[in-house]
């Protein structure tokens, strides 16, 4: 996880819940690395691990060899999905240093009707 892009998105939560939705966040750490992580930050959303990276191909999100050990990782990515679980709007990036703007979801989230 990038520790300024989880605080950005804890940073809109409240607006974020006002407009009746949510957040997760997904990476392949193992989930007592995203617990830790979650509590040392105070997040009041959910770190989701994937470490077989079974969701993030299912997203087409595997970034091969980025990782500093060379393993795989996720692209930096923002879905947001309507009431009916589908894509609506979508940001991927292979630049891991070019992350979504959170009022540029919040703009995305105010356009679900």
């Amino acid at each position: 996880f990038c520790v300024s892009e989880l605080q950005a998105l804890q940073s809109i939560i409240a607006e974020v819940h006002g407009l009746e939705a949510e957040i997760a966040a997904v990476s392949k750490d193992p989930s007592a690395q995203s617990l830790r992580l979650s509590k040392t930050k105070g997040l009041e959303f959910p770190l989701l691990s994937d470490p077989g990276l079974n969701a993030i191909d299912a997203f087409g999100l595997r970034h091969p060899g980025a990782a500093m050990d060379g393993g795989d990782i996720a692209r930096p990515a923002v879905f947001i999905l309507d009431r009916e679980g589908r894509v609506v709007w979508r940001h991927i990036t292979d630049n891991w240093r070019v992350r979504v703007r959170p009022e540029t979801i919040l703009d995305q989230l105010r356009k679900i009707p």
